[in-house]
Formats: structure tokens, sequence, C-alpha cells
């Protein structure tokens, strides 16, 4: 490496997609060939979200000081909204969010795909969501 050159700061085995609803052919042979961990839909049914979460946590932090979260409401099933069609229910999303919480690992956050053409509703969850990974709790 020469001095001065940037050195990459993630790896590739800490990467955790969670709620994978589909990939073409070519995006599923990059994840497969990556080190980067997927967990489809499949698998929440399979595992539950509290598991599967807890799964994704330790991968994402094996060996770091914490993790990052990128959110998107595109990934919530919300009722009238195809852009979330077969995706995670807000239950599910909120659960995701609140074993981020408990895992206490949490560094930073973004939300992309808020839109002002977007219900009010959708916008008020993905708060909510923001505010359950960053602690808040019903009691």
């Amino acid at each position: 490496h020469k001095a001065g050159a940037l050195q990459p700061q993630l790896s590739p085995e800490n990467v955790v997609i969670v709620g994978l609803r589909h990939a073409d052919p070519a995006e599923a042979r990059v994840l497969k060939d990556s080190r980067v961990s997927a967990f489809t839909m499949t698998d929440i049914d399979a595992m539950g979200m509290r598991d599967l979460m807890h799964e994704a946590i330790r991968i994402a932090t094996s060996g770091t000081q914490g993790f990052h979260v990128s959110y998107s409401p595109t990934v919530t099933e919300f009722a009238g909204w195809a852009a979330g069609s077969g995706g995670l229910t807000v239950r599910e999303t909120h659960q995701a969010m609140e074993a981020i919480a408990l895992s206490g690992g949490l560094l930073s956050m973004d939300v992309s795909g808020l839109t002002a053409d977007l219900e009010p509703r959708i916008g008020t969850d993905a708060v909510n969501f923001v505010m359950s990974a960053f602690g808040k709790r019903i009691l």
C-alpha cells in the first residue's frame, strides 16, 4: 500500500443484508461469491426475526467497534403501498430495530427512500422505527 492511500474500513464479512426479497441472477451470483451475508424473507420466515437479528448483529459486530444500519421504507410492507409488497411487516421491522437497540452496537443509521409523495403514515412509521433502533421502548 502506498503511504497516504485510502485503506478499506469495512470488511465484507461484517456486511449483512436483512429482508432480501429478490435478486436477478447476476446479483445473486455476486452475493454468493462475496463474503457478504444476505438473509432473505424465506430466512426470516424460517428463523423468526428475533433469532435472525441476533445472528445478523453477531456477524456485523464480529471484530468491530459497532455497526451502521441503512433502512429504506421499501423493505417494509405497508398496506396499499406496492413498493414494500412482500417485505417485512411493520411489527417485524420494529422487532429488528428493537434488537439493534438492545445490542448496544449501533453507531450510526441512515434512512433513504422518504419522499414528499409518500403517505404521511409511512414517514411517521419510519421515524418510529429509527426511535426503536436508538432505544425507544413502550415501557
